[in-house]
């Protein structure tokens, strides 16, 4: 793991509380944090429902990422999914701790509809009030069970200030997961349409 990460084919890591019955603060996971504080890429939690009714829903609650925050503050985490359904617990979680961050992926399977799009819409602006700075907020899909087009619908809809969205977008992403992306400029535009 550790040449893939110097050879740049790995960026980050991710680990998937509640599909297995391990709370982040594991101690098997401890090596796998060490590795990532040494190469500097971030850790992915998957926080929120699972996919599978056999899930345990108990170690994927947000709130379990702080006690690896606080004990790993050279470590970037990322709450996947917005930890849903606990939002706000996900709003607190990445407000306090400098080295936490979400992302929106994974919220649908398949497209957006109209009144859930209006639910989460709600989430990420009372997120935004809250205090979490747009810069700790990833945009993902989940592809291929969430709909890539929704999700870019989703985001060119969302009523955010258009920096905010290049930064939730791209820019965000690119900082923590060291990634650039070809040519010159990387405007909002082109990168809509290299996902389409």
């Amino acid at each position: 793991l550790r040449q893939f990460m110097i050879d740049g084919s790995v960026r980050g890591i991710k680990i998937y509380p509640g599909y297995e019955p391990l709370y982040p603060a594991d101690h098997r996971f401890a090596r796998l944090f060490a590795l990532a504080a040494e190469m500097r890429l971030p850790v992915m939690i998957h926080c929120g429902d699972t996919f599978t009714r056999k899930g345990r829903l108990k170690y994927a609650h947000p709130l379990n990422v702080d006690d690896v925050a606080v004990d790993h503050p050279d470590v970037n985490f990322v709450i996947c999914h917005l930890g849903t359904p606990w939002f706000r617990d996900t709003m607190e979680v990445v407000y306090k701790n400098d080295n936490v961050y979400t992302d929106i992926s994974g919220l649908v399977l398949g497209d957006f509809n109209d009144r859930y799009e209006g639910f989460i819409v709600k989430q990420l602006q009372e997120m935004l009030v809250y205090g979490v700075e747009p810069d700790k907020v990833l945009f993902g899909t989940d592809w291929p069970i969430s709909s890539m087009g929704s999700y870019l619908e989703f985001m060119e809809e969302l009523p955010i200030p258009e920096k905010d969205r290049e930064k939730m977008m791209y820019e965000n992403a690119s900082r923590l997961f060291k990634l650039t992306l070809p040519g010159n400029g990387t405007g909002l535009d082109r990168l809509f349409e290299s996902l389409r």
